[in-house]
């Protein structure tokens, strides 16, 4: 009988005899030179992730960006869609095996401890990075959600007050988790679910509590047109009004618009949306996060970019308030 590795690679071989056509490409090749990292390096290189900060990037938060990625670049698209459809003991047996994934698990460890220990001091915010472009972000008197997935991700619904999701692209949200909050009946807000507060081509402005929503509909390519929805999130007079610009994959640097002063941009480092320009130019953030880099479910040859990828738009940009924060980053913000 063949156990599931050699069942899995076997159905990326010969795809069509297993059923698993689903965008398989034969031509994702692992990265020659990778090796899986041991179980005490990866342990290290967690450690060294989640015990540091992406506002100073050390030689050593470098090393373990390298051992991490090794561990990326040996993970195969359907591998990783087998891990996020797995049971909580299969998803054991997958991070006991290989480093990114116990990573991606100990993050969010890491950002369930840390939200329930922080208390936000009036004039700030905290976000945590939750894989991709996803997002938890705790104000002095909310909690709120921006395009997460994870396979755990249903665990925060009793912690938001509301969902907001970019667009219509599996590797910004989870139905699961969108059902989650909306049967605990918080709003979750996106442009393609018919409920009450969907966006419409027009944009649309929200209020939850203290925070203030004004969204705009935006290009994510020359086909997709607006397509992703962009969040202009005023946190609220408790936090003296910080606010933060998610746009999901926007693409056209012409098409993002501020109404007041960004205290965070949160941009897609490689859809195509010049950065540099929008950072030191359009936008003017006090800080960026770069996101959107190591999508697993992208191939490892195909729009999977790398944390050295993000480093070097990081470089480009010329900017010491832009950073590239890892899996469980946390990052206050303060007017």
């Amino acid at each position: 009988m063949l156990t599931r590795r050699e069942f899995l690679w076997a159905a990326i071989a010969a795809p069509s005899c297993f059923g698993l056509t689903g965008g398989l490409s034969l031509a994702e090749d692992l990265r020659e030179g990778a090796v899986e990292p041991t179980v005490e390096e990866a342990l290290a290189a967690i450690r060294t992730l989640t015990s540091t900060a992406a506002t100073s990037v050390t030689a050593e938060r470098r090393a373990a960006c390298d051992v991490i990625q090794d561990s990326v670049d040996r993970l195969r698209a359907a591998e990783f869609e087998e891990y996020f459809k797995s049971s909580p003991e299969e998803a054991k047996r997958w991070e006991d095996e290989r480093a990114v994934l116990r990573f991606l698990n100990a993050s969010f460890d890491k950002v369930l401890a840390e939200f329930r220990e922080t208390t936000v001091a009036d004039g700030g915010v905290v976000l945590w990075q939750i894989y991709n472009m996803g997002y938890l972000v705790k104000t002095p008197t909310q909690s709120f959600a921006i395009d997460v997935k994870h396979r755990r991700a249903p665990e925060l619904t009793p912690l938001i007050d509301f969902l907001l999701v970019t667009h219509k692209h599996g590797d910004h949200y989870t139905d699961a988790f969108c059902d989650s909050v909306a049967s605990a009946g918080k709003p979750v807000v996106t442009n393609f679910i018919d409920n009450e507060w969907k966006t419409p081509e027009e944009g649309r402005e929200y209020r939850f509590g203290d925070c203030s929503i004004k969204t705009r509909l935006v290009d994510h390519n020359d086909r997709l047109r607006k397509f992703v929805t962009t969040y202009e999130i005023d946190c609220g007079e408790r936090s003296s009004g910080t606010t933060i610009l998610h746009v999901g994959d926007a693409c056209n640097v012409g098409q993002l618009v501020a109404t007041k002063p960004i205290d965070v941009f949160i941009p897609h480092l490689a859809v195509g949306l010049d950065v540099p320009k929008a950072v030191n130019e359009t936008i003017r953030p006090k800080t960026t996060l770069l996101s959107h880099i190591l999508e697993l479910g992208h191939l490892i040859d195909k729009w999977r970019w790398s944390y050295q990828y993000g480093f070097n738009i990081c470089e480009k940009c010329a900017n010491d308030s832009v950073i590239l924060p890892v899996w469980g980053e946390k990052y206050e913000a303060r007017q």
